[in-house]
């Protein structure tokens, strides 16, 4: 590919980057007026009813339900701002961890990046999940990956099978979180087989056929390792991997793997908790919950929510992943409450994203070529 066809390619994937970043920003405000207008309409109504009452207990039930009601009309100033502070850092946090497995995903494929090309990189292509199809995402991770040394192919696996461990142990841990959820139980029941069925591909002798099916030759790391670009080996580019050797090292590639993803959906849900926490408005359940319960409970709607929202293929999940935690998270703290701070959170981890991607961009910057 000549550097002219490289410039012209990533032109083209930035303006559908930043297409599908004001699309769904878009759609964020639109939801959040949309859900505005709905608890004004209520509030109107209650105060026809009430102008059309005498003096009286029912008069004054209905005032105080206005007052309720009024308390959940959204508005940016009424939003605790360092609730939301805590939650974007939490989840700037929560982005690190996928760069941790897409390291050890091309370790365990021959090749060893340096971590800032590794975290950089997967941090960068979450800007393309706002692309439709999901696929911006991989050609993002995989073209710098390439960019550093590592193979099309390889880079590609290596994307595929971050992506694969991340939505089966956000599937397996919000299947078994979800339990706690007041929900009904036969969501509660696919939720968790569904965990368990997403978890499964991912045990070493499954994935290696599915590494297999897809294209790569793995490669053992008991044997040399290759080096790419990394500033801490003096003599970057050793020899090179030996090809259709069997997958080396899978089992620590599975227990990294599920402790960093682990690690990351806990800080995503715990993010969400705080923004669920921002939001002004009379809590219906989770004044009855413990702590660790309703923490329990964002991070099982969260993971849920977001395994859902990739499987759609939509942008960003746009719409799916505010309906699934409505209806997770709705029997906890309110109907209006829940997809509210559904709404917000996408707002608050776009932005990070954003903030993330630019300063990710600045700390790994690709090797010239040639």
């Amino acid at each position: 590919m000549t550097p002219r066809i490289k410039k012209i390619a990533k032109a083209i994937i930035a303006v559908l980057v930043i297409a599908g970043l004001i699309w769904a920003t878009l759609k964020g405000v639109q939801q959040w007026n949309a859900q505005r207008d709905a608890v004004l309409a209520e509030v109107a109504e209650l105060d026809q009813q009430i102008e059309s009452l005498p003096e009286g207990p029912q008069r004054e039930r209905l005032m105080i339900e206005r007052a309720r009601t009024r308390q959940r009309v959204p508005e940016l100033s009424q939003l605790d701002l360092s609730q939301l502070l805590f939650a974007a850092g939490l989840y700037a946090l929560g982005l690190i961890p996928g760069g941790m497995v897409l390291r050890e995903s091309t370790r365990v494929l021959g090749y060893r990046v340096p971590v800032s090309v590794a975290v950089s990189s997967q941090t960068i292509g979450h800007l393309g999940k706002y692309v439709p199809g999901k696929a911006m995402v991989v050609v993002i991770r995989a073209g710098r990956l390439n960019g550093w040394g590592v193979p099309a192919v390889a880079a590609s696996v290596a994307v595929f099978l971050e992506t694969i461990l991340m939505m089966a142990v956000g599937a397996a841990l919000a299947g078994g979180l979800i339990f706690l959820l007041p929900v009904p139980r036969w969501i509660a029941w696919t939720a968790l087989l569904g965990g368990l069925a997403a978890a499964l591909p991912t045990v070493p002798p499954l994935l290696r056929r599915i590494v297999s099916r897809v294209g790569a030759k793995p490669m053992a790391i008991d044997g040399p390792e290759r080096r790419v670009n990394d500033p801490d080996d003096g003599a970057a580019g050793s020899e090179s991997p030996k090809s259709g050797a069997e997958f080396g090292h899978d089992w620590r590639f599975f227990l990294c793997g599920w402790g960093w993803q682990l690690c990351a959906w806990v800080l995503i849900g715990a993010a969400f908790a705080c923004v669920t926490a921002s939001v002004p408005g009379e809590w219906e359940g989770a004044s009855k919950l413990p702590t660790g319960v309703f923490l329990a409970a964002s991070i099982a709607s969260m993971a849920l929510a977001m395994v859902v929202g990739f499987a759609s293929l939509l942008p960003g999940g746009a719409g799916v992943r505010e309906l699934t935690l409505a209806l997770l998270l709705g029997p906890v703290v309110g109907p209006s409450q829940a997809l509210l701070a559904a709404i917000l959170a996408r707002g608050v981890f776009i932005v990070v994203e954003v903030l993330a991607a630019a300063l990710a961009t600045w700390w790994a910057r690709p090797i010239p070529s040639g």
